[in-house]
């Protein structure tokens, strides 16, 4: 496992969009907090658990976990999938590498877009409580790689970066949109259970339930991505 891990590294660190993607979610979400601020009206107070994910959003999630598109995607892309899987035949292993990089990717652009958008927001005069950071910290990582782990599975499921990025992005936009406008009067409480839209507000409300609501799909779809890749031709 340590040479798979080595192997992805070396991999990931040897593209500059591993990087660049990532930070420019994290430019995003500082913009936004400097635009909230800007734009704000005279006298505005808010909590830190909730001004950091008012600038923390979805896009800079979306921009975050591109990398770990880029783990299966480039490969399945330039047919170097089959040269890994010979070097290294135990495909769980290697998928668990391929995760493991953009998720330590993923942690490290989520925390520090968190961390300047607190410092925005504490050194403003107008935000309070800066004890709910650790609290905040936790539910936007937790978002973002849960994102990440989304876009990796829907990869691997359909062997395309593009649709890995943006069926994640789709799904959360359109489709649970559509489902809450078409049948949502018909279905009680159905919003309870749109994974995307639950996971935001557990990131921004600290709700545990939508926590529980976007891991257990989530989980599921990755585990189908696993099972494919360890079944399927490279």
């Amino acid at each position: 496992m340590t040479r798979v891990l080595a192997f992805e590294r070396v991999r990931a660190t040897s593209l500059r969009s591993t990087w660049i993607f990532p930070l420019i979610g994290v430019v995003i979400s500082v913009l936004a907090a400097l635009l909230g601020n800007v734009t704000a009206s005279d006298g505005w107070s808010a909590t830190l658990s909730n001004y950091v994910p008012d600038s923390f959003t979805f896009i800079s999630a979306l921009f975050i976990t591109i990398p770990f598109a880029q783990a299966f995607g480039h490969e399945y892309r330039d047919g170097t999938m089959r040269l890994t899987l010979s070097l290294f035949p135990h495909r769980r292993q290697v998928f668990a590498a391929k995760l493991a990089v953009p998720t330590v990717v993923a942690v490290i652009g989520a925390t520090a877009s968190v961390l300047a958008i607190s410092a925005i927001g504490l050194t403003s005069g107008h935000v309070t409580d800066a004890g709910a950071l650790p609290s905040v910290l936790v539910r936007c990582v937790g978002f973002t790689v849960l994102w990440g782990l989304l876009v990796a599975s829907i990869t691997v499921l359909t062997r395309n970066l593009a649709a890995g990025v943006t069926g994640v992005l789709i799904w959360y936009l359109l489709v649970e949109q559509l489902l809450l406008s078409l049948v949502g009067n018909s279905v009680d409480n159905l919003d309870e259970y749109m994974p995307l839209l639950n996971g935001q507000k557990w990131m921004s409300t600290g709700e545990v339930r939508g926590a529980i609501v976007m891991l257990v799909p989530t989980l599921v779809v990755a585990l189908v991505a696993l099972v494919k890749f360890e079944r399927n031709d490279a």
